[in-house]
């Protein structure tokens, strides 16, 4: 089955652009360095919620949500994989060369900061995100509402439940930092319905999809299907 991995950073470089290798298992995806460029998406999006009234219709919320993340996506990588169906497990690791700082002497004052800003994996199949959207539609109606609303349980966004990072010295943080030094991302990818989704750090009774921007990303890649970079 064809996926479709998303992968983009927010970089404040200091002198040296970090490096990175994306790894599917032990496969190596790609390997790149990160451009600076600074975080507008946390920001936008925490006046989005903090402006939005829980009853609000949701169409209008979710064609607003959309805009924003839109205007304020950070550099985009896409990757078209296929993974073999016999495999019922993978990590999706994502290594770090950052050893960008003034150390000295046991202190620093400078260094470059990145945060894994947008990771998606999702599967590469139109038809199977028509039926989740209707799936989406009959949950959103029911009595468990506010629960199904936690934007915690968006299964396709690694970023938000399921990727963390782990240093070097083996310090685990969750992915809304800022890191500097050497560590990498990793992710436990785990079949559940047939498809391969993050094994989440908690468990809900229901999933969101963001099917909007799952749309959206879709569509932009097979715009530049021959290209690996897309900006």
């Amino acid at each position: 089955m064809k996926y479709l991995l998303v992968i983009g950073f927010s970089c404040d470089v200091y002198r040296r652009e970090p490096r990175s290798r994306i790894f599917l298992g032990d496969k190596l995806i790609d390997e790149f360095y990160i451009q600076h460029h600074r975080n507008s998406l946390n920001v936008a999006l925490k006046e989005f919620y903090l402006s939005t009234y829980i009853l609000q219709p949701l169409p209008n919320v979710s064609v607003e949500y959309k805009n924003i993340v839109v205007k304020n996506f950070p550099p985009l990588r896409f990757y078209e994989i296929e993974i073999d169906k016999q495999l019922k497990e993978l990590e999706l690791r994502i290594d770090i060369d950052n050893r960008d700082s003034n150390y000295n002497n046991g202190f620093i004052t400078k260094s470059t900061l990145l945060q894994l800003e947008m990771c998606y994996f999702l599967p590469y199949d139109k038809r199977l995100l028509s039926r989740l959207i209707k799936i989406r539609k009959k949950n959103v109606a029911n009595k468990n509402y506010a629960s199904y609303r936690n934007r915690k349980n968006i299964i396709f966004r690694l970023n938000e439940n399921g990727i963390e990072w782990i240093g070097k010295n083996t310090q685990k943080l969750p992915n809304d930092y800022n890191i500097g030094g050497n560590g990498y991302f990793s992710c436990r990818l785990v079949k559940k319905y047939g498809i391969f989704i993050s094994k989440l750090f908690q468990s809900y009774r229901y999933h969101l999809y963001g099917t909007a921007i799952l749309e959206y990303l879709i569509d932009k890649y097979q715009q530049h299907e021959n290209q690996r970079n897309i900006d």
